[in-house]
């Protein structure tokens, strides 16, 4: 697996998405997915590879550091968020807390962006979403076969 793209996808948490979704959503259900993601901060699950693209890993990231996985992402209501690094910084020298903004695309809300990095700029998809747990994946290619790669997000 490219190990450049675990911190980068990790650093907005992902924020955080391609359509995943292939049904129409309201502005109700739009409204549902801003209250799940800005209700309280997320943390780290799970990572890595999901082969069959169903939402599950089937290959853990074996590159992804520690001081990743110890990461908070705050949504907030107002389309900003802060990522805190955690007790474990990767670089000493990283501040605490980075900003970001964040938005649903505009076709609905099946992809978030951010201008917390270039990767997250074009989307993060969403593959689920529920009040404890948020699946977001993205396409990759590894060795010429198009996987996603899959972080699970928890409270």
């Amino acid at each position: 697996m490219k190990k450049s793209i675990a911190p980068f996808f990790l650093a907005f948490a992902f924020l955080t998405i391609w359509a995943a979704c292939k049904k129409n959503h309201s502005a109700a259900d739009n409204t549902s997915r801003a209250t799940l993601i800005t209700q309280t901060s997320w943390k780290y699950d799970t990572a890595g590879a999901d082969i069959d693209k169903d939402g599950i890993v089937d290959i853990g990231d074996p590159t992804l550091e520690p001081c990743f996985k110890d990461n908070i992402y705050q949504f907030n209501k107002d389309s900003t968020g802060v990522v805190d690094n955690g007790p474990t910084k990767c670089n000493p020298t990283d501040p605490q807390t980075t900003p970001f903004t964040w938005s649903f695309s505009n076709t609905g809300d099946s992809v978030i962006r951010s201008d917390a990095n270039p990767i997250l700029a074009s989307g993060v998809n969403i593959f689920s979403m529920s009040s404890t747990k948020m699946v977001l994946y993205k396409d990759t290619s590894v060795y010429g076969q198009e996987i996603w790669y899959v972080i699970s997000l928890k409270h």
